[in-house]
């Protein structure tokens, strides 16, 4: 049975000081240092008799969430750029303000999986095709279960890939998960992929104020 654990990274500084998201490369809050704690002696409380590997986005904000958690697990943690965020091309570096006033429009249809958010920056097409890929590259790689630190659009493009959705579906369909959270994917006897957990956050309620 082949498991994958994927985490939402933690409280990031674009989270709280009004700045983009995306491919701004924002480091953990003390907040979130103290959600990817939490994460940590979670897991290790959970895989302790089970190996895994340990892989990120090469983000800060994904990257501390991973270190923090690999040191409980007592892994290495693995970067790798396919696991960001969509590139949000013009709008890196930029405030909230400034994204909301220069995307470009979606137009009357609504969401569309060719839609280019910002000048420079991916479609959700491409975006869809790059965290496939890597998802291809890193299973067919690793014989152990996974853990990987990642971003909530990344999350739920690596959900849509394990469960076989056709990329069209993706106009239809999406996966909203919670900072910090943890989300399991896993094989069952019938070798059919599951959703086996979502978006579970019960480690971190005594930090919420």
């Amino acid at each position: 049975m082949r498991k994958i654990y994927i985490i939402q990274h933690c409280q990031s500084e674009h989270h709280i000081n009004n700045m983009s998201g995306g491919w701004t490369d924002t480091p953990l809050t003390e907040l979130g240092e103290k959600q990817a704690e939490r994460i940590g002696l979670k897991l290790k409380s959970e895989l302790a008799r089970e190996e895994y590997v340990l892989y990120a986005s090469d983000l800060m904000r994904a990257k501390q969430t991973a270190d923090i958690i690999g040191k409980h697990l007592e892994l290495n943690v693995i970067e790798e750029a396919g696991l960001r965020e969509i590139n949000t091309g013009a709008a890196i570096g930029k405030t909230k303000e400034w994204a909301k006033a220069n995307r470009n429009p979606m137009g009357e249809r609504g969401f569309h999986i060719d839609y280019q958010e910002f000048q420079d920056g991916e479609t959700w097409r491409e975006f869809y095709v790059r965290v496939s890929d890597c998802m291809e590259r890193i299973i067919h790689t690793e014989q152990k279960n996974l853990i990987i630190a990642t971003h909530g659009g990344t999350l739920g493009y690596i959900i849509a890939w394990w469960m076989g959705f056709n990329i069209d579906m993706l106009e239809k369909a999406h996966f909203k998960a919670s900072v910090g959270s943890i989300s399991l994917l896993q094989t069952n006897g019938y070798q059919q992929h599951e959703l086996h957990i979502f978006n579970e956050t019960s480690h971190l309620f005594e930090l919420k104020s």
